[in-house]
């Protein structure tokens, strides 16, 4: 059930004998030169498509920005901080309690969100509803380590390829190089460096080391619709079953006085 094309009253009386919802949480950043700045909302928001068909859940609409200071630095790229993300989350769930929610699964598509998800996250679990993080390419990881890749890369491009090929550019695919920090300092991520064989921690604005916007070991020209649509289904098969198993969670007491 899509929120946003359902009346009211037909909420209500989902929330009678329902307490599950989905939000559904993204960014508008940018994925390479090959890619759509919306690679993170598009994709969770393909898969919500997909485990709406199969699962009674109501679903909000996507949430298309989010926390990536990172990538500022490339036109189109919209950044909340991650506290505004925080509070504007956060109320949605307050919102949604007030009618019935009390067990919550955030689709997410973008990393940057985790920090504000986890602490709306938290105080549900803490209050005594439920409160579950997914993140799609993580997921896709695990379910098979083939499947990982980092930003921008043949994992996030195989995705797109299946959901809607005629915006990603595969004539446009080049290497990404991230500019070293020193001759001794290597940089690995958008905040990772290593110096000596060592990972460190090391913050820095993408577009003023790559020239490009991907990251990472998959290469995009490796990306397949195939892929993409393999990945995708089995992602949303998992989300199908953990939304019926959410369903049959006790809720537990309240944490917060404690």
């Amino acid at each position: 059930m899509y929120c946003m094309e359902t009346s009211w009253p037909e909420v209500q009386a989902y929330f009678k004998t329902n307490e599950c919802v989905m939000i559904i949480t993204g960014s508008l950043e940018c994925h390479g030169v090959h890619n759509p700045l919306g690679v993170d909302t598009l994709v969770p928001q393909a898969l919500a498509q997909r485990i709406e068909k199969q699962s009674e859940i109501l679903v909000l609409p996507a949430l298309p920005f989010g926390y990536c200071d990172y990538l500022k630095g490339y036109p189109g790229t919209v950044s909340l901080s991650s506290e505004t993300l925080r509070c504007v989350v956060q109320e949605i769930v307050d919102s949604l309690r007030a009618h019935g929610a009390r067990r919550f699964l955030f689709l997410n598509g973008h990393g940057g969100n985790l920090p504000a998800l986890e602490q709306v996250a938290l105080r549900l679990n803490t209050q005594g509803d439920l409160g579950v993080i997914a993140n799609w390419w993580q997921m896709a990881k695990e379910i098979d380590p083939a499947w990982g890749g980092g930003h921008g890369g043949g994992e996030e491009t195989a995705a797109m390829l299946a959901i809607c090929p005629e915006i990603v550019h595969p004539e446009r695919y080049r290497d990404s190089i991230l500019k070293p920090v020193s001759e001794n300092i290597q940089t690995t991520g958008f905040k990772t460096v290593q110096f000596h064989g060592v990972t460190l921690t090391m913050p820095q604005p993408v577009a003023a080391l790559c020239d490009n916007g991907w990251t990472g070991p998959d290469h995009p020209q490796t990306a397949t619709a195939q892929w993409g649509e393999a990945m995708l289904e089995a992602i949303s098969q998992l989300l199908v079953q953990l939304i019926s198993e959410l369903k049959t969670v006790p809720l537990k007491e309240c944490y917060e006085d404690q």
